[in-house]
């Protein structure tokens, strides 16, 4: 499987790189790819160069903001991208290597990913180390997924299609993985709950999960008390949810924007997005902090029979 990830990523980043150059890019400079910050209502994030209808997670932006990783579901194999801001222009994005749900680590250089199995690649001045496998304590079912990592280095993912799913928290100790603590406390529910992303400090979790809701999945956000216990989720109701899929939050290191991926109408598709893919929208992360005691809109209870949480 190794061998297999590291020939498609050498191969793919060299097919990427020819097209790059052979094809026009925008001209983008700025903070965020300079597209113009949205307020607290979800807007399509840099639609032709992100958002281009096979997007299969969210837009992750380094500590600083000058890096941005995000994956491509379509045409197969799924590949993780990468764009970078060099002189103050924004580089075409290139293939990294084959993967889906890539999640930046706020070291700046530590990417995580899946390929049903969580791995974790090494950013140096060089280019990017050799993939590995994270150990059988992380990966102890047939699928892992949407990994995510606080401050202290605590690696956050879901597991599924087994009898242990849900959503851990993996503590990081000389460069070590403990073993997985499933998250009770509603957040690990019955229904499929995946794509943790958990503030810096740990203070907040915003996930999604196909629990009954407004969509197949919505985005849900519970808050950490201070015993360490965490609040009953709440849906983020019609302000960030529609009747189609909502996933894979992430809030920029700076805490100004929370990004997702839907696969709502856009001007980029007259119809949902099918097949597990979508879009990348950003919103003013302070609609998070609405939710500490804000009650949850009433929603009408959807019921969707060809739920397509996995892909």
């Amino acid at each position: 499987m190794k061998k297999h990830i590291l020939i498609g990523c050498w191969l793919l980043a060299a097919a990427t790189s020819i097209n790059a150059r052979q094809t026009d890019f925008p001209k983008l400079a700025g903070p965020y790819l300079g597209q113009k910050p949205p307020g607290m209502t979800p807007e399509l994030f840099a639609p032709g160069v992100i958002s281009t209808c096979v997007q299969h997670g969210s837009a992750y932006f380094s500590p600083d903001g000058r890096e941005v990783y995000f994956s491509r579901l379509l045409p197969r194999p799924s590949v993780i991208m990468y764009m970078r801001e060099e002189s103050g222009r924004w580089t075409p994005p290139r293939v990294v290597c084959e993967g889906l749900t890539p999640g930046l680590a706020p070291d700046g250089r530590t990417v995580l990913f899946s390929t049903w199995d969580l791995w974790r690649m090494f950013k140096t001045p060089a280019g990017w180390t050799p993939p590995e496998k994270l150990g059988p304590s992380i990966n102890f079912q047939k699928r892992q997924d949407t990994p995510y990592a606080a401050a202290d280095g605590t690696l956050w993912f879901c597991s599924m299609f087994g009898d242990r799913d849900g959503i851990y928290r993996a503590e990081f100790v000389d460069g070590t993985y403990g073993k997985p603590q499933k998250l009770e406390h509603g957040i690990s529910s019955e229904h499929p709950d995946f794509s943790p992303c958990i503030a810096p400090d740990e203070s907040y979790l915003v996930f999604a999960s196909a629990r009954p809701g407004y969509g197949t999945t919505d985005l849900y956000v519970s808050f950490k008390n201070s015993d360490g216990s965490w609040t009953a989720p709440k849906n983020m109701g019609p302000a960030i949810n529609t009747a189609d899929k909502e996933a894979f939050p992430f809030v920029s290191f700076d805490g100004k924007y929370l990004f997702f991926m839907s696969n709502r109408v856009s001007v980029l598709n007259r119809n949902p997005i099918p097949d597990g893919a979508g879009n990348v929208y950003w919103v003013d992360a302070r609609i998070i902090e609405g939710y500490r005691t804000k009650e949850p809109a009433p929603f009408v209870l959807l019921i969707n029979y060809d739920v397509n949480y996995n892909r």
